[in-house]
């Protein structure tokens, strides 16, 4: 039996682009910042839930986003944020460009890519995962957009 695969390599990179681009537009800011923002935030947010709920999370995002959201984990080393200091600090010392993107601003915009981009029961989990300080950072309404993946 042939595997055929529902995406190809350039499909997924052309959602990775489509998902920075909306970020960068988020931020006002250019697309490797942008990158480098939802990379932080990704790392710092899989770092805040458990592993079961970090597993179905993952599991709704795009393949190349899957990726970078696993980049460089290390279980055995990961140590969760106990509250929004902790979780910003987290995104801070991921960061690898200096920007202009503060980490409380960047949490907020990756948040409202995730909201805008996975569907609201998605959400409500990682949501209900998260430390319950945490929350105030995620949009008030749900934006669902007809390319939600």
């Amino acid at each position: 039996m042939n595997f055929i695969p529902s995406q190809t390599f350039s499909d997924s990179a052309h959602q990775a682009e489509t998902w920075v681009v909306e970020l960068s537009e988020y931020l006002h800011c250019e697309r490797n910042e942008a990158y480098d923002c939802l990379r932080s935030v990704l790392h710092a947010l899989r770092d805040s839930i458990g592993q079961k709920a970090m597993a179905d999370f993952s599991a709704h995002l795009p393949p190349l986003i899957r990726g970078l959201f696993y980049e460089n984990w290390q279980p055995e080393h990961t140590q969760p944020c106990s509250n929004r200091m902790g979780f910003f600090e987290s995104i801070g010392t991921r960061s690898v460009r200096p920007n202009n993107v503060g980490a409380e601003q960047a949490a907020q915009n990756v948040f409202k890519l995730l909201d805008h981009r996975l569907s609201p029961p998605v959400i409500k989990k990682v949501k209900l995962a998260m430390n319950p300080s945490l929350g105030s950072l995620w949009p008030e309404h749900p934006q669902q957009s007809d390319s939600a993946a």
